[in-house]
């Protein structure tokens, strides 16, 4: 009998975020806010970015990174297949192509040699995924960016706080698209961030931002603001920067907590002889995780699905994670392609519950039971 049930994600929720709420409720200020400043402040001084922009999500800040670099009918943006749908999404919505790479078994990130013999004279960006919160080789393909003189644009979505050498991830690149939705390890809802590491782009960025009008450059506000080219309503709205700032000033126990189990789980997995699964990388001195997934990487989907289900039916959730792009039926009009690493990584990859809340007993019960299916095997 099943006594207690496991979740697979459980956000967390600090008391300074409801009071955080309260006084936007209180103060009757819904949009631009005091919040939406706090956490532009706290998150640019927190990984040294140029500039921070609150969005709505991870995916509008893909979208404006788009419109930045200009991107037109039949450009060609490079990234992985082993991704959300917003990562091509953003690059389909200007006309753009999305190219699909294959990924490194390793770590699920952009295999970069592979990148270098897809890039052409119509490769207009790269957009690097950090798979599980661990970067990609950012110096290689800063090498290509100046190589090929390209744009590079970090998808940070699971890797907020992740660093590569002494860098924060999403500060890298030309830009940096970050996620707080909740699934993620800070959480404003559904929220996100831009990180614009090249100045030259803020002025357009803000314009954007502020649907296609220069209303936040306007410093006389005797004057009007007026249309000055496209945009859209992007910016993140004051509940939800309330919601994210009450975490933010709680990340070093947030990512402690997240650091702790995910390096339990390692441990103990790691000591499991198995010719049925694998772990991802756990990064190097220069790599440092954000902790965001664990994974186990199983060597078939039958395995796979069959460790889901026993899972399930002992009350402990667990998940496979992207469907490859390449492989849906709309991923197929673009282009058919086979990608065997990014194949076989969507046949294995299970990910186990991952949250602040998540207790010790919780913890060794998920590895007990895994360790006895893997051993039925």
């Amino acid at each position: 009998m099943i006594k207690k049930h496991i979740k697979f994600n459980v956000p967390y929720n600090s008391k300074f975020s409801k009071k955080n709420i309260l006084n936007v409720l209180k103060n009757n200020k819904f949009a631009d806010g005091e919040f939406q400043k706090k956490c532009k402040l706290f998150i640019e001084k927190k990984i040294n970015s140029k500039c921070i922009e609150l969005t709505h999500s991870c995916s509008s800040a893909l979208e404006i990174a788009m419109l930045l670099i200009d991107l037109k009918k039949d450009d060609e943006v490079i990234m992985p297949s082993y991704t959300f749908t917003s990562t091509a999404n953003a690059v389909l919505l200007r006309g753009g192509k999305p190219v699909f790479v294959d990924v490194c078994s390793d770590d699920v990130n952009l295999d970069p040699r592979l990148v270098e013999k897809k890039i052409n004279k119509k490769t207009k960006a790269i957009i690097v995924v950090h798979y599980a919160g661990l970067s990609c080789d950012m110096s290689y393909f800063l090498k290509l960016k100046k190589k090929f003189n390209i744009y590079l644009i970090e998808d940070a979505a699971h890797s907020f706080l992740g660093k590569y050498k002494d860098k924060y991830l999403g500060t890298i690149g030309d830009f940096g698209a970050f996620s707080f939705h909740e699934t993620k390890n800070f959480v404003g809802g559904q929220c996100g961030a831009l990180s614009i590491n090249n100045l030259k782009f803020e002025k357009k960025a803000k314009i954007i931002l502020d649907k296609g009008t220069d209303r936040s450059l306007i410093k006389n506000k005797k004057k009007f603001y007026s249309w000055k080219g496209i945009g859209s309503e992007y910016r993140a709205t004051e509940l939800s920067s309330a919601l994210l700032f009450g975490q933010l000033t709680k990340y070093k126990y947030i990512q402690k907590a997240r650091e702790r189990i995910w390096n339990t789980y390692f441990k103990e997995f790691f000591k499991i002889n198995s010719k049925y699964f694998y772990l991802l990388n756990n990064g190097n001195k220069f790599k440092k995780s954000s902790h965001h997934v664990f994974a186990l990487i199983f060597k078939s989907l039958n395995v796979r699905n069959r460790f889901i289900l026993y899972m399930k039916k002992r009350g402990m959730e667990c998940f496979f994670h992207y469907y490859p792009l390449h492989m849906s039926n709309f991923g197929k009009k673009i282009k058919k392609i086979k990608l065997p690493v990014t194949e076989k990584i969507y046949d294995g990859l299970v990910r186990l519950p991952l949250y602040p809340s998540l207790k010790v007993g919780e913890i060794k019960k998920i590895i007990k039971i895994s360790e006895k299916f893997i051993k039925s095997i």
